[in-house]
């Protein structure tokens, strides 16, 4: 019987929201050199599969966190299915800008979060973590308390569990690297060499070169 993981990555790759490429590889916006990339947004094409994920998302937080009062979502991805959790949940929702709006009211938080609040913060996907712990502090620093993070997919990356370690805050994926890994050599997709390779990215995407 397959676990939440594995049913997840299976799921995300036969929508092709999470591809693999070890011999020829995707450049990423920090300019790194990666054999996997992911793009969650595709998924809010494919009701089923959108409907899957908001439902396990907000199945996660009733178990985990049954205290929560506000959803939170890393903008600008993840706001869509922060919104379909938020609701399925019956929940008010808000999402947090990397950076405060140079505009109008200037905002970083968009939405009426209140002092005090129990919040969970939607991610679509965490890699080192910059983004998402920076939407934990904005939140904390509005003098709410944050209860966990809970993220469609976990690269498990070197020093990002460390990272949230520190920040007191709890990661949660519905799916993650090894997962897919495992899936991907199930179906064929890729081979043994291919798994080398990602595995090898794994453990330092910064340098890593195919």
């Amino acid at each position: 019987m397959k676990t939440l993981e594995d049913f997840t990555a299976s799921t995300l790759l036969q929508v092709k929201s999470i591809k693999l490429q070890p011999q020829n590889p995707f450049l990423w916006a920090t300019g790194w050199s990666s054999p996997i990339y992911c793009d969650f947004r595709k998924l809010l094409s494919y009701p089923r599969v959108r409907n899957i994920i908001k439902v396990e998302i907000a199945r996660t937080i009733l178990e985990k966190y049954p205290k929560v009062e506000m959803i939170a979502a890393v903008a600008t991805n993840a706001i869509a299915m922060g919104m379909l959790v938020a609701e399925e949940l019956g929940l008010p929702f808000v999402y947090v800008n990397p950076k405060p709006k140079d505009h109008g009211f200037e905002n970083m938080i968009e939405g009426d979060l209140k002092p005090r609040q129990n919040v969970v913060i939607i991610e679509d996907q965490v890699s080192v973590g910059i983004n998402s712990l920076k939407v934990v502090d904005v939140i904390r620093k509005n003098g709410c308390n944050v209860l966990g993070l809970v993220t469609i997919f976990n690269y498990n990356l070197p020093n990002t569990a460390t990272k949230f370690k520190k920040a007191e805050v709890e990661l949660v994926a519905l799916s993650n690297f090894e997962a897919v890994i495992c899936e991907a050599l199930e179906t064929n997709y890729i081979t043994d060499d291919d798994v080398e390779l990602l595995r090898q990215w794994q453990k330092n995407p910064a340098k890593w070169q195919k």
